[in-house]
C-alpha cells in the first residue's frame, strides 16, 4: 500500500496545527486541504505572496473576521429554500456585512494580490444599505422597516395603553373584587385577576382561572372593544412584518450566488490569515521557494516537537499527541557543501535522523503551501518539482509486499521520475535485506539519482554506503552529534564526516551481557573495527580542531576589538588635535576681554575714588588688585586651586594653626568653615592637611589667652584701616578660641563705633555685641561676645 508523502511526513498533523487558528469551518476545510501537492503548472511563488501580502496588512490591523462564514452556509445551497426566519435572515445579513468589509480593505491594500482578491468579492454594500435599517442586531424587524409598519406599531402602543388605562380605572373602582396582581394578559387579550368568590360581581369575560381555582381572569365587558382593536392593530403589525421579512428574503435570494462565491473567497482568505497566525505563534520566517537557490535551514524546528506549539498540540491531537512534552528541542541548521547533491546521514539509533528528514520535508512542503517555517532568518528552500519520500516500514500483507519488496517498488517509481529538480529523502537505505546487497543496491541508487543532480538526503546504518559516499563525487557524509562523556546524542547534524552506529555500547548500555558482546566484536572482524576506531579517532580529531578553531575565533576577535579600540583612540587623538587651537585661540580671546574688562572696571573705581577724595585702605586695594589679575575665565575656575593641591571639602590649616574645610574658593580669597562657621582668609596661606593635629590647636588657645590678645584699639585709624585690623582681629580671636573681646573706637564723631556695629552684626563668628556701663568706657567702646571656636 503507496503511502502519501504528506502522511509520511506528517504534514497532515502540522496542517491541523495551522488549521486551529482559522476563524471558520470553511477556513479551516481550506487549510487541511492542502495535503494535496500545489497544481501542476501553477506559481511556486504564489502561496508564500499572498501569505506575504496578507502578514503586511495584518501587522497594521486587526485579522479579518470570518465568523459569519459558517451560519449563512445552510442558506446559500443552489436551488434551496430562502430563509423566512429572522435569525436566519439575520446570519445572510451579517455575512454580507463580512464581504463588505473584507472587500473594502483589501481594495484599500498595498498588494496587487490582495486587490486582486477584493476584484472576486461582490459589492455587497447595497444590499447591506438595503437591509441593515429593516432588521436589527438582534434579527426584529425594525419601526423604520416601512412607514406602514411604524403607524401600525404606533397604533398598537395607543391601544394597549387604552387598554391599560381602562382596566386600571376599573380596577381602582372594585377593589374589593381584585386581587393585589396588576392587569395582566391571557389567550392574547388583557384582563383583570379576580377572586373567584365574587367573579360574578364584576360583569365580564372568564378567560381563564388559576390552578389553585382561588384567582379568576375576566375580561370586563367595558374593555372587549379595546382589545378586539388592540388585536385587530397587532395582527396588522404582524402581517406586515411578515411582508418585510419576504421582501429581506428575496433580496437575499437575488444574491445568493454572489454570496456563495464569497464564502469560496472568504474561506482561502481565512486559510491564508491562519498561516499568518501561525507564523507569529512560531515567530516563523515566509519563505519563497526558489529565492536563494540552495537549500538552507536556520535554526528549524519540527512544528510536531517544538516546545511552543505544546499547548496547542494538547488541544489539537489531546494527550496523546503531545510529543517530546517538557523537552528542549535542538533546531537543524542544514546546508550542503558546494558541489554536493547527495547527503548521506549516519549515526546512532535514536540519534534524530529519522527527525532530520521529516524536519527538512515538512520545511519544503510549508514553504511550497505558504506556510511561515518555525527557522530563523537565512532559511532558503528551491522550488523543486517533486517531493519524494521513503520513511518508516513499506511492507503490505494484502499486496505480498515485504518491507524490502515496499521499497523496491517504491524505488522504482521515484527512478521514474526523479530528475534535478526533485528532493529525495530515504530513510534506512539498504535496509530490510542481506546488508552486502543492500549496501550494493544502496550506492547504485545513489550514484544514480547524483548523476540525474536530484538532491538527494538518505539515511543509513551500512558503513558500506557512508564510505561509498566519502569518496564519490557530488556526495558527502553527515553524522548525528553524540555527547561521549554523557553517552546521549545531541540531534545535532555535522556534515562532513559519517557517524559510528554504535550498536554494541547501545547494547551494552541497555544490559546485554557482556559475553554475547565480546563474541559480537569477535565476529564484526578486524574491518569493521578498524572502521571503527577510524571513525573514532577522526571524532576526536574534529573536536581538537573545532577547540582550536574556537580558540582562534577568540583571539581574532579580541584583536579585532582591540584594532576598534586603536582606531577610536586614533580618531579622538585628531579630533582633539585638530579642536585644541580653536579652542586655545578662543579661551585667548576670551582672556583679552576678561582682563580688558576687569582693567577697565578697576581703573574706574579708582577714578571715582580719587573725585571723591576716598582714601583706599590697603585691603580695599588688595581686593581691587585680585580681581583685576582673576582673568581665568568660569570653567577653569578650580584648576588654580588643584594645582596647589586645594580642593573644595578639603581639610586645610589657617596661618593661626586652626584646621577646618575649604568650602570656597574666589580668586586669592578662600572660605573655609572653622566649627560651623565661614571665615575669609588667602588662599596662599592654607596649607592641605589629614588628619587635624589635636597639640596644635591645644598650643593656639594657650597663647590666645594672654590678656594683650583681648582688646583692640582703632583710635586714630580711618575707617577703611580701621575695618581691615577688626576683621583681622575677630578672625583671629575666634580661631583662637577666645569667649570675648573689646573694641576701642572712642567717641569721636562717630563713624568708627557705626563701622564696629555694622561689621560686628555681619560676622560669623560674632554672637552678641554691646557697650558696656560708663565705668567701663560706655560707648567707647564695644565688647564683643564670639561664638565657640578653635
Amino acid at each position: 500500500m503507496a503511502r502519501s508523502t504528506a502522511s509520511d511526513l506528517e504534514f497532515d498533523k502540522v496542517l491541523q496545527l495551522v488549521a486551529a487558528h482559522a476563524r471558520s469551518g470553511v477556513g479551516r476545510s481550506r487549510v487541511t486541504g492542502l495535503v494535496a501537492a500545489p497544481e501542476a503548472g501553477s506559481d511556486p511563488r504564489q502561496a508564500a505572496l499572498l501569505t506575504l501580502a496578507l502578514e503586511e496588512l495584518l501587522a497594521e490591523h486587526e485579522p479579518l473576521a470570518f465568523a459569519a462564514l459558517d451560519p449563512a452556509l445552510p442558506w446559500l445551497e443552489p436551488g434551496g429554500p430562502p430563509p423566512q426566519e429572522p435569525r436566519h435572515l439575520l446570519d445572510l445579513l451579517n455575512l454580507a456585512r463580512q464581504v463588505a468589509s473584507a472587500r473594502r480593505r483589501l481594495a484599500a491594500a498595498p498588494s496587487a494580490l490582495l486587490r486582486a482578491i477584493a476584484d472576486r468579492l461582490a459589492d455587497t454594500a447595497p444590499l447591506v444599505d438595503e437591509v441593515a435599517p429593516r432588521l436589527g442586531r438582534d434579527g426584529s424587524v425594525t419601526d423604520t422597516a416601512s412607514r406602514e409598519l411604524g403607524r401600525l406599531r404606533r397604533e398598537v402602543t395607543r391601544a394597549r395603553a387604552e387598554v391599560i388605562a381602562e382596566l386600571e380605572g376599573i380596577r381602582r373602582g372594585h377593589r374589593d373584587l381584585v386581587t393585589d396582581a396588576p392587569p395582566t394578559i391571557r389567550r392574547d387579550r388583557y384582563c383583570l385577576p379576580v377572586r373567584s368568590s365574587v367573579r360574578t360581581q364584576l360583569p365580564g369575560l372568564l378567560l381563564d382561572v388559576s390552578a389553585t381555582g382561588v384567582t379568576a381572569f375576566v375580561e370586563p365587558l367595558a374593555i372587549v372593544e379595546l382589545n378586539n382593536r388592540l388585536a385587530a392593530a397587532v395582527a396588522a403589525e404582524q402581517q406586515e412584518v411578515r411582508r418585510i421579512l419576504a421582501e429581506i428574503a428575496r433580496a437575499f435570494a437575488a444574491a445568493r450566488a454572489d454570496l456563495a462565491a464569497a464564502v469560496e473567497v472568504l474561506g482561502e482568505l481565512d486559510s491564508v490569515q491562519a498561516k499568518v497566525l501561525f507564523g507569529r505563534r512560531v515567530a516563523g520566517e515566509v519563505v519563497i521557494p526558489g529565492d536563494g537557490g540552495e537549500l538552507t535551514l536556520r535554526e528549524a524546528r519540527h512544528p510536531l516537537l517544538d516546545e511552543r506549539l505544546e499547548a496547542l498540540r494538547a488541544e489539537v491531537f489531546g494527550e496523546s499527541g503531545g510529543r517530546g512534552r517538557g523537552r528542549r528541542v535542538v533546531p537543524l541548521d542544514f546546508r550542503l557543501p558546494e558541489g554536493v547533491r547527495t547527503l548521506v546521514v549516519s549515526g546512532p539509533n535514536a540519534g534524530g535522523k529519522t527527525v532530520t528528514l521529516k524536519t527538512i520535508g515538512l520545511m519544503v512542503l510549508m514553504s511550497a503551501h505558504g506556510i511561515p517555517l518555525p527557522a530563523a532568518a537565512g532559511t532558503m528552500v528551491p522550488a523543486f518539482a517533486g517531493l519524494w519520500c521513503h520513511i518508516g516500514d513499506e511492507q503490505d500483507v494484502a499486496a505480498d509486499l515485504s518491507t524490502f519488496s515496499g521499497a523496491m517498488v517504491a524505488t522504482s517509481r521515484l527512478l521514474a521520475t526523479a530528475d534535478d529538480r526533485t528532493l529525495v529523502l530515504f530513510d534506512e537505505l539498504g535496509a530490510g535485506t542481506d546488508p552486502l546487497e543492500g549496501a550494493a543496491l544502496g550506492c547504485a541508487l545513489l550514484e544514480e539519482l547524483t548523476a540525474r543532480g536530484a538532491l538527494t538526503v538518505a539515511t543509513t546504518h551500512l558503513a558500506a554506503i557512508a564510505l561509498a559516499a566519502s569518496s564519490a563525487g557530488g556526495m558527502d557524509n553527515a553524522a548525528m552529534e553524540y555527547d561521549e562523556a554523557a553517552e546521549r546524542p545531541l540531534y545535532q547534524l555535522r556534515v562532513g564526516r559519517p557517524g559510528r552506529s554504535r550498536a554494541l555500547e547501545i547494547a551494552q548500555r541497555m544490559g546485554v551481557a557482556e559475553p554475547v558482546l565480546a563474541r559480537a566484536r569477535e565476529l564484526l572482524g578486524g574491518d569493521h573495527l578498524e572502521i571503527d576506531r577510524w571513525l573514532r579517532r577522526l571524532e576526536a580529531l574534529e573536536l581538537e580542531l573545532e577547540a582550536e578553531r574556537l580558540e582562534a575565533s577568540r583571539r581574532r576577535a579580541e584583536a579585532e576589538q582591540a584594532r576598534r579600540q586603536a582606531e577610536r583612540e586614533l580618531e579622538r587623538l585628531e579630533l582633539e588635535r585638530r579642536r585644541l587651537p580653536a579652542e586655545l585661540a578662543a579661551e585667548r580671546d576670551e582672556l583679552r576681554r576678561l582682563a580688558k574688562r576687569k582693567l577697565d572696571d578697576a581703573v574706574g573705581r579708582l577714578e571715582r575714588a580719587i573725585d571723591e577724595h576716598e582714601a583706599l585702605g590697603r585691603r580695599r586695594l588688595q581686593k581691587l588688585r585680585d580681581e583685576a589679575l582673576a582673568l581665568e575665565p568660569p570653567s577653569r575656575a578650580l584648576d588654580a586651586s588643584a594645582a596647589s593641591g586645594l580642593a573644595l571639602g578639603a581639610r586645610v590649616r589657617l596661618a593661626q594653626g586652626t584646621v577646618g574645610v575649604l568650602c570656597e574658593l574666589r580668586g586669592s580669597m578662600a572660605s573655609v568653615e572653622v566649627a560651623g562657621k565661614r571665615l575669609w582668609t588667602a588662599a596662599a596661606e592654607l596649607e592641605p592637611v589629614a588628619v587635624p593635629p589635636a597639640a596644635r590647636r591645644g598650643a593656639v588657645r594657650i597663647e590666645a589667652s594672654e590678656a594683650g590678645e583681648r582688646e583692640l584699639g582703632l583710635i586714630g585709624l580711618d575707617s577703611e584701616r580701621a575695618r581691615e585690623e577688626l576683621e583681622r582681629f575677630l578672625d583671629r580671636s575666634f580661631a583662637a578660641g577666645l569667649a570675648a573681646v573689646r573694641i576701642v573706637h572712642g567717641h569721636g564723631t562717630g563713624v568708627l563705633r557705626r563701622m564696629v556695629a555694622e561689621l560686628c552684626r555681619s560676622h560669623p563668628a560674632v554672637r552678641s555685641f554691646r557697650h558696656p556701663p560708663q565705668g567701663r568706657g560706655g560707648t567707647g567702646v564695644t565688647e564683643v561676645e564670639l561664638e565657640a571656636g578653635g
